[in-house]
């Protein structure tokens, strides 16, 4: 029997997947280089917190890893401009959540966040876009392994 609160849809990686309906995104413009899918499931594990699953519900090949930037860099500070907030519809910060894609590899020393390219998400009405940040600060392969070991010798 399904569940008409939760929405089913194919993942190649991980079969057939179940999201909420508050864990559908939408991607009005899609996200650089996969401008054709627009519609993503947030997926949570507890197993693989605080990492979080963005599946493409449009292309069953097409998949993330999220990770909340805060999370590991607490002096992380997207300067987030007015029109990149309008377009969201955000009218106060605790709409608004912010991840970041990571590149995943066997070797946890080669496993990297794109902070250059955060993924904004207005979480009352589950629109999302990633921005191109400008900032000098931010690149796009920063070690998630070598800020843990900073922050922890701080």
């Amino acid at each position: 029997m399904s569940d008409p609160e939760k929405t089913t849809f194919q993942s190649a990686k991980y079969g057939e997947v179940s999201v909420g309906r508050d864990e559908i995104l939408t991607f009005p413009s899609g996200l650089p280089g996969f401008e054709r899918c627009r519609r993503y499931g947030l997926v949570a594990l507890e197993e693989e917190a605080p990492f979080l699953r963005l599946l493409s519900m449009d292309n069953p090949s097409v998949g993330f890893v999220l990770l909340n930037p805060l999370l590991v860099w607490a002096d992380y500070d997207p300067q987030i401009g007015k029109e990149d907030l309008e377009a969201l519809e955000i009218t106060s910060s605790e709409e608004l959540a912010i991840y970041c894609i990571l590149t995943l590899s066997p070797l946890p020393q080669r496993v990297t966040a794109n902070l250059k390219g955060p993924i904004l998400i207005n979480t009352r009405i589950q629109q999302a876009r990633q921005m191109i940040l400008v900032d000098e600060r931010y690149h796009t392969k920063h070690s998630i392994l070598a800020a843990g070991q900073a922050s922890s010798q701080g």
